[in-house]
């Protein structure tokens, strides 16, 4: 057992990053991970999203029940794209999240980072989802 266990740490002290995947070969270092979070909270009329990463983020709100039948993806351009910059807190009104109405007020604040492909095209890091709620 513990001949297995030098083996497996050895393995991951040779990988530059030290992350390999199950053939052995190492992950390519996507630079996707990022500090801090995104901060929502209910604000009068909309929701107030507060950007506590270290980089811009991307995002997409969408009422609740919604979400479970809308099919959309993250913005990727590298400009027109709705964001928040870091440190920045940003109120989106309810009349620009789809779905929300009187009875409706339940959202989901889906965000992320863009990151650059080996290939120069932008793409989300990973798509996170924080519930809310639009405030009165």
């Amino acid at each position: 057992m513990r001949p297995l266990l030098l083996l497996s740490i050895l393995t991951l002290a040779a990988c530059d990053d030290g992350v390999v995947t199950p053939g052995g070969e190492p992950l390519p270092n996507v630079d996707g991970i990022w500090a801090g979070n995104v901060a929502v909270a209910p604000a009068p009329g909309g929701v107030v999203l507060g950007n506590n990463t270290t980089r811009p983020v991307g995002y997409f709100v969408i009422e609740r029940e919604l979400a479970t039948r809308a099919l959309w993806g993250p913005c990727t351009a590298r400009t027109g794209c709705p964001t928040v910059a870091v440190g920045e807190r940003k109120t989106v009104p309810a009349s620009q999240i789809s779905g929300v109405e009187a009875g409706k007020r339940d959202v989901l604040v889906y965000w992320w980072h863009l990151v650059e492909g080996r290939d120069g095209a932008l793409r989300p890091d990973s798509i996170r989802a924080v519930p809310a709620r639009v405030g009165d």
